[in-house]
């Protein structure tokens, strides 16, 4: 009667494994390289240093005309991320991961820099997506 049960489950694998793996590729072919996240946001909203987009879990750098927007979420596990402005920093809460203002990886067991959000600055608005 075992067998038979592990027959059955065998079967199933297959088609398991199909919805598990079809995730990831229905994102990467039908979103944009952002994600599903488009907006606008005024440059004279944004000044230097560090802002925080709440809503849309992202970090802005500005520092004069240099502007780079950075995904929250660390990248050793996901967690979003808090900056400390005494200590220019990024720092995992999680795991302690630690990034500079502008997305480097520090130390931690992250492995990697800050993951890059890619935008366009046109009629004095950043446009992401």
């Amino acid at each position: 009667m075992s067998n038979l049960k592990r027959r059955e489950v065998l079967k199933l694998l297959p088609f398991a494994l199909a919805g598990v793996l079809s995730y990831p590729i229905e994102k990467f072919i039908f979103f944009s390289e952002n994600g599903d996240k488009k907006f606008t946001v005024a440059l004279k909203n944004i000044k230097d240093g560090i802002t925080k987009l709440n809503k849309h879990d992202m970090f802005i750098y500005k520092n004069g005309d240099k502007i780079k927007l950075f995904d929250a979420h660390c990248t050793h596990m996901g967690c979003i991320l808090n900056y400390y402005p005494d200590k220019k920093r990024f720092i995992c809460p999680c795991h302690h991961s630690h990034f500079t203002m502008e997305g480097h990886r520090i130390k931690g067991p992250a492995r990697r820099d800050l993951d890059i959000i890619t935008f366009k600055i046109k009629n004095s608005k950043i446009f992401v997506g």
